[in-house]
This record gives structure tokens, sequence and C-alpha cells, in this order.
């Protein structure tokens, strides 16, 4: 941070693009969670950021039973976040995850076993239970029999308690869930404990086809609402106060195929925005082979998850303690003010022509997700004093760090990209067609700055041989905008001289450089990115030297 916080009400801006995404922002040093990230990505080898997904997951499954949080705009939201972190096969997803879930896992096991013995000692008191039913209604019948008044209000008061004791079915608490479907994990919810957490280093089941169908009831979960499921067959139920964590970890592959087949789908009801996402960079075939040292950081962030783990998770395994209060976390006055700064900025973005204008539904969920982080980690480490705005800087960074890595790897491209994708195949098609021919270079130009392939063309041509999604008078809009998103990115001029428009493979020339960075801010493949290549600032302002005669300022009738 510049200073600690600047004047109230000043916002703070979302940028555009993120020219540094593999840079992940750091924690103090003496903190519990970030030694532990930093020690395991050393040993293990691996990038920080999969070790700070797995951190975050484990606090988040051990903390979202015992804390709420309250937004500096009086809004108290619960804590459980849903994480997915992108790796290849190799990349060591399960090793790093199997070390900070250590504590979890061992409880989670012992907790099954416990369950074991309570189903067995269940099992054999319902068995009992229905032999003296059984004699009940026997003693019942024959007093019906017998037509004796007396015997069969005795044989009725006998029956009734037998039945009214019938032997209850114990919770079996299970904290942890791999390969299952969304409507499965409700139902485990709702019959065992209602705080749980998926975990799994291969998230196929829950990005598979059959699962979409469910996927709503996350959604829900993550919001603090009740899932209702109405059934014809088995009874419905309404699971209300679940607590669910998503810590899943699979390759892109899976997601892509996901992306291609649902992702429009899952993208429309809002359940991938609900995601914090890192695709850490490739280690495999870089690491040194070596033994696996002590890893004391790491032994004392599964004690702390340990400590946290009480009788709110695992009541069979703590018979004796009273359960927890959920505690309401707070914002101390100067983080509370930074958060409003934050949540402003996110705002604006997301208005028309800003970074966050074709992804609403992501953006909407940053500041919510930054807090639960911030709650989590605060509670994790055990600090009294409210959320300060150091940890609510630091959870802010990730958020954006993750939220770069959502836009590129999991939202898919916006249409306005895809359009300008295409037209921009478009335009390089009909100049090899067409067989353009540069300007010739001028002394303003140096020798070797190519200016790529040229076309002249009209918005009529466009419309009446573009492509074909971008045809027709229904989707003159639609060509507008991408035309538009070409003339941003220094591809498309307008020549005033000539009433036509000139596209140029290589960026036009301009005082300033062009407004958004191709490969940056967005990403339009069939172009070259901006760090690829190399432009000419032309010494005139208007014009260029090539005396192409166009302006890069935007015609009045291409506005939309």
């Amino acid at each position: 941070m510049k200073n600690k916080i600047e004047a109230e009400g000043q916002v703070v801006e979302v940028p555009f693009g993120d020219e540094q995404p593999d840079q992940w922002p750091s924690y103090r040093e003496d903190s519990l969670f970030w030694s532990a990230v930093v020690e395991a990505a050393a040993e293990v080898q691996v990038p920080r950021e999969m070790a700070m997904m797995c951190a975050f997951g484990a606090i988040s499954i051990a903390g979202q039973g015992l804390t709420d949080v309250k937004m500096p705009t009086d809004h108290e939201v619960q804590t459980p976040l849903m994480l997915l972190t992108l790796a290849e096969s190799g990349e060591r997803k399960t090793t790093i995850q199997n070390l900070f879930f250590k504590s979890i896992i061992k409880m989670n096991r012992t907790s099954v076993e416990v369950s074991d013995q309570l189903r067995e000692k269940f099992s054999d008191e319902v068995m009992i239970w229905k032999v003296e039913e059984k004699a009940a209604k026997s003693r019942l019948f024959k007093a019906l029999k017998d037509k004796n008044e007396e015997a069969t209000s005795e044989a009725r008061q006998s029956l009734k308690q037998i039945q009214d004791n019938k032997p209850v079915p114990p919770a079996f608490p299970r904290l942890l869930y791999d390969d299952t479907t969304p409507h499965a994990l409700v139902q485990h919810l709702y019959d065992n404990s209602p705080h749980g957490g998926m975990l799994t280093s291969e998230a196929n089941s829950i990005f598979s086809g059959r699962a979409l169908q469910d996927l709503d009831k996350l959604n829900t979960l993550w919001d603090g609402g009740d899932v209702i499921v109405d059934r014809l067959t088995r009874p419905s139920f309404v699971l209300s106060g679940a607590r669910l964590t998503l810590a899943l970890m699979t390759q892109p592959s899976v997601i892509e195929r996901f992306l291609s087949k649902r992702g429009e789908e899952a993208r429309g009801m809002g359940f991938l925005a609900r995601f914090l996402v890192a695709k850490p960079g490739k280690m495999a075939g870089t690491r040194i082979t070596r033994p696996l040292s002590p890893l004391p950081a790491l032994d004392h962030f599964n004690e702390r998850i340990k400590e946290i783990l009480t009788k709110k998770t695992f009541p069979h395994l703590y018979p004796d303690e009273a359960p927890p209060t959920i505690k309401v976390l707070t914002f101390s006055s100067e983080a509370s003010v930074l958060w409003k700064r934050y949540d402003q900025g996110i705002e604006n973005a997301m208005k028309d022509g800003q970074p966050y204008y074709y992804y609403t539904d992501h953006a909407s969920k940053i500041m919510d997700n930054v807090t639960r982080m911030a709650a989590l980690l605060h509670y994790f480490e055990g600090y009294e004093a409210p959320i300060s705005s150091e940890t609510l800087t630091f959870c802010y960074d990730v958020a954006r760090k993750c939220s770069t890595h959502f836009q590129r790897y999991l939202a898919g491209e916006p249409q306005v990209v895809s359009d300008a994708n295409a037209l921009a195949k478009h335009l390089l098609e009909q100049a090899d067609k067409e067989g353009q021919k540069p300007y010739a270079s001028s002394p303003d130009i140096p020798k070797h700055l190519a200016l790529g392939r040229c076309l002249n063309f009209s918005l009529t041509d466009l419309k009446q041989r573009g492509p074909y999604r971008l045809r027709g008078r229904e989707n003159d809009m639609r060509l507008r905008e991408a035309l538009h998103l070409l003339e941003k990115v220094g591809h498309v001029g307008y020549n005033t001289r000539q009433n036509h428009y000139v596209f140029r493979e290589n960026i036009l020339s301009s005082s300033n450089g062009p407004e958004l960075r191709n490969g940056i801010e967005y990403r339009i493949e069939s172009l070259p990115f901006f760090t690829h290549q190399e432009y000419h600032r032309d010494p005139h302002p208007n014009y260029y030297s090539d005396r192409s005669g166009f302006y890069l300022t935007k015609p009045e009738h291409l506005a939309p």
C-alpha cells in the first residue's frame, strides 16, 4: 500500500489486464499460514500459489463451521470457499494437498472408524428392538383374539412404549468427500454432519455432465441458503445451516472439456463465478531429486488445524466438550475504509468499457470471497482484534490474481472477443486473397519495422461478405462492437479522405499507443500480441507518414 489508508471515499481502481499474472502476493513472514506455504513450496518443489490454495482449503474446511463475518456494509456472510487449482499430471497436486490436509484426513479417518462402531451398535439395538416390538404385537394380537380388555389395554401401552423408544440412528459425521456428485453430497450433509469439504486432486466427477444439473445446490450452500430436496419415492428434506468447502484440483483438459460442453450453462447459473482459480506454472522437469526434509512449519499448521476441529465438527470424538458457538468477525475501522474503496473500485470496473464489463457475474463475488478469506485467515492465526487492513490487502491481492486466472482459464472468451477474432481472421484472409501490399516505407519508419498485411474495407463489405456470424441487420451491433475492439487494440483505423477502414496486421501508429493491449487486456489469438511486436510512433499526431490518411479517433458512425 502507498500509505496505510488514503482519504475515505477514494476508490481503488481495477486495472485493465495483468502484466505479471504469475507473481503472487506475500503475507506476514511470521504467520503460521505463510510459513507453511513457503516451506511446503520449497520442499515439495511446487509453485507457491499451489501451496497457498491448499492451505486456504484446509483453513476453510476447519474454520467454516466456527466463523461468520460481517462486512463493513453490515451484511453478514458465512465463510466456506470454493477453490480450483489447474495443474497438469506430474505437478505433485496430490502430494502437496496431503501435506496441508494431514490433520483433517487423519481425523476424518478416525471419525469414520468411530462411526462404523456406532453403526454396529445401532444395528444391534435395532435388532433387539424389532424382537421386542414383534413380541408386543403378538401379545396384543392374543389379547384382542381373547377379547380380554384389560390385557388388550396393557399390550397397547407396552407396544406404544416400545415404538416410542425406537433406536434413533446416530449421526455418522465425516468431513471429507471425494468422488461424489452434488446431489449425493447434499444427501450426505443432511444425513451426517452439516459441515464438510469436497477434497480431490482429480475433480472429474464435479465437472462431469451428469453432475451439472445439481450445481445449483452448491450455489445455495455457498450463499448460506436452505437446500430444498423434493422427491416422489423417498422422503423430501430441507438442508439448513450447512457449510461446504470445495478444494478441487484437476488437469486443465478436464476443465476445457467441461467448458466446451456445459461451460455456458455453468457460467449462466453463477457456479463458476464463485470459484477462486489458480493455474500455477509448470515445474515438472525442473525439479531436483532430493529427500524431503523435516517440515516444522507444516507441522505447526496441522496442529492448529487439529486444534480448530472441535466438537462442532466431530461431536462423537469430543463427547465431553460443549459445542462452540459461531464467532462473528468484524473489520477494524481502517480495514473497513479500505474494504469500501476496494468494493467501489470493483463496482466501477463493471461499467461499459471497463475490465469487468464482460465478467459482472464473477466481479460481484470478488469482495465476498475477499471477506471470507480474510476472516478465515484471521481466525486461523488466532488474532483477537478485528480483521486488519494488512490481512484484507493480502486477501484482496490474492483474489484479484485469482480473478485474472479465472478470466483467462475458466470464464471462456467474451462474445465480443470471439467476434473480433473471427473478424481479424477474415480480414487477414482477405488481405492474402487481394494481395494488397503495404504502403511504401517512409524515412520516418525504421526499416526493421514491418507493417504486416494490410487491407482497405468498408462496413458494407463486412455486412455482405464478412464472417457469417456478423452478417445481416440482426448482427449489426455485434459487428460494430467487434470492429471497435480491433480499433482499440490498434489494428483498425478509418481513412477520412477516402471514407474507408484500414486494417493492418501490426499495430497502427499512435502517439500514445493502443488503448488496449492484445494479449494483456484481451486475447485476440489471430493477431500478434502486444508484447510480441513493435510499432512506430508517428511524429504527426493525426495521420500516418505512409500517406494512408486515416485517423485513430473513432468515426461517429462507428459508435454503437
